[in-house]
């Protein structure tokens, strides 16, 4: 049981990603056009809204994959899903495969040898001390718009994190930037192009913002969280 235990996540995350692999592999060209071809983009909606529960296991492996392979576009995806399934449902299954693929992608790399930075390396960096920090600055980068938040995924195994909870933080932290696709998704699928455009480029903009400025803004909530710590600390 002990051995079940200790690897049950290794295995299930190794299957997963080797029938993404397959998947990926074989349909390479048919996912490529689905993310970036509209027409490609219309039969796959096509597809799993007339296949059930089947096309929703298809929409979800495309999700899944999506994230594993970091470089693809993830906007058109959440954008089909909110078309597919609502605001609220749209999200909701986009969240189920961050989960999913966040945690084969995280016992995969650990699996392969990847280990917490040892605490003498991360002594040098006050802010990596407490796992609180890490946690807090992971959560900014998880959601704030414009940050390559399905590479992240892959440095979890390293950062002094369980894994349970940057399941959470990866996956919970990005329900603000999915849920206005999914919401600019389902006023389209409602004929509500108008509402649909403004979203995604206000979406758009704020993305652009944060990628600028990322730097100054990441310094300036952690001087603030600093400033409240001291302040905490202070009054006690």
């Amino acid at each position: 049981m002990a051995f079940i235990k200790k690897y049950a996540g290794t295995v299930l995350g190794a299957a997963l990603l080797l029938a993404l692999a397959v998947f990926g592999i074989t349909y390479r060209n048919e996912i490529w056009a689905v993310l970036t071809q509209q027409d490609a983009r219309d039969a796959f909606i096509a597809f799993v809204h007339d296949n059930g529960f089947l096309g929703l296991l298809a929409f979800l492996g495309l999700q899944v994959l999506q994230v594993v392979v970091a470089v693809l576009p993830g906007e058109p995806v959440e954008l089909m899903a909110g078309l597919l399934y609502g605001t609220w449902g749209g999200l909701a299954l986009c969240l189920l495969g961050v989960g999913l693929s966040s945690a084969a992608v995280y016992y995969c790399v650990r699996a392969a040898g990847a280990r917490a930075i040892d605490a003498s390396v991360l002594a040098k960096y006050h802010f990596l001390r407490d796992e609180a920090h890490v946690k807090f600055f992971l959560f900014l980068l998880f959601f704030i718009p414009g940050t390559p938040k399905d590479v992240l995924i892959y440095l979890g195994p390293f950062l002094p994190v369980r894994p349970h909870a940057f399941f959470l933080i990866s996956t919970l932290a990005r329900i603000p930037s999915v849920i206005t696709s999914t919401f600019a998704g389902s006023q389209f699928a409602e004929g509500s192009w108008d509402v649909s455009l403004v979203v995604f480029l206000a979406t758009g903009a704020v993305a652009g913002l944060c990628v600028i400025f990322q730097d100054r803004i990441l310094a300036g909530i952690a001087a603030l969280k600093g400033k409240f710590s001291l302040e905490k600390h202070g009054d006690l």
